[in-house]
């Protein structure tokens, strides 16, 4: 296998599909063991002692709210996109339902696993190879705001390059229809003539098909643009502000979030501008922390 027979396998890895929603479950596992692999962690992972607890955090903190986390998913599944090998695995019992093994057939067994002999010797022989895989898999999945705090959750200090192709005319546009505030706050600092501090937020992901368009964009100040990509803020569908449930802090909390709870967006002039439901809707699904 050669470095781009192996980018390849890793883009056309199989993941779940249902509309639009987000299933980040086998993108993160794979994430975790590459990350773990520029750190010198060996082939295997062991699920009872590793992935159960560390890929099941990665699930809570960055894949959409779920009553349940399931690391065993992703971690038995990946095995059938011929990139991932489990070693103990044969006489696990699968589930009724289909042919995964139990989370408790895991353990019992003492089951592992972690990329191919294959993929791991070429990711142990070229880290960049390795970087550059986990930044591929991190960016198709997740707005550039968040990966740098899932490496940080992998142990990992550098940052990505991030180049990604940019409608260029999306940051002047959304700006511009919120009148240069934010659309929570009302921030709008300015060196001379020049905004900073203030960005062009997308509400549903590009990563999902959000497009770049001023419907589908917020004019929020930094912090508040970080609390739309991680759940801490979601909006209904008249435009007031919501809260996770999951959200604390003092007074600095208090003065940038819980002043701001149930209160409206300060909305473009023109309505034509104004956010789509639809893409509302979606964040609340898919990113919102209930």
């Amino acid at each position: 296998m050669t470095p781009n027979e192996l980018r390849v396998a890793i883009l056309g890895v199989k993941r779940w599909i249902r509309g639009d929603e987000r299933a980040p479950n086998k993108p993160l596992m794979m994430a975790y063991a590459i990350a773990k692999y520029i750190q010198g962690h060996g082939q295997m992972f062991s699920y009872e002692d590793e992935v159960d607890r560390d890929v099941h955090l990665l699930l809570k903190r960055f894949g959409p709210s779920r009553k349940a986390y399931h690391p065993e998913y992703p971690f038995w599944r990946l095995f059938n996109d011929g990139i991932w090998r489990l070693d103990n695995a044969e006489e696990c019992i699968p589930r009724s339902s289909n042919t995964d093994a139990k989370k408790s057939e895991l353990i019992k067994h003492q089951v592992t696993g972690g990329f191919s002999d294959e993929i791991y010797e070429l990711l142990q022989n070229d880290t960049q190879l390795a970087i550059e895989l986990l930044e591929t898999i991190l960016s198709e999945s997740f707005p550039e705001s968040i990966v740098p705090e899932i490496t940080a959750q992998l142990g990992l200090e550098f940052t990505f390059k991030q180049v990604q192709k940019r409608d260029p005319n999306f940051r002047r546009e959304v700006l511009n229809a919120y009148n240069g505030k934010c659309a929570i706050c009302g921030f709008d600092a300015r060196i001379n003539d020049d905004l900073f501090a203030l960005e062009a937020a997308h509400i549903k992901w590009k990563q999902f098909n959000g497009p770049c368009g001023v419907n589908n964009g917020l004019a929020l100040c930094v912090i508040h643009h970080k609390a739309l990509d991680k759940g801490v803020i979601g909006f209904n569908s008249d435009f007031d502000l919501i809260l996770s449930s999951s959200l604390n802090g003092g007074e600095m909390v208090e003065r940038f979030f819980f002043e701001y709870s149930g209160k409206k967006l300060i909305l473009p002039r023109q309505s034509k501008y104004y956010p789509s439901v639809s893409f509302l809707e979606w964040h609340n699904r898919e990113v919102f922390k209930k």
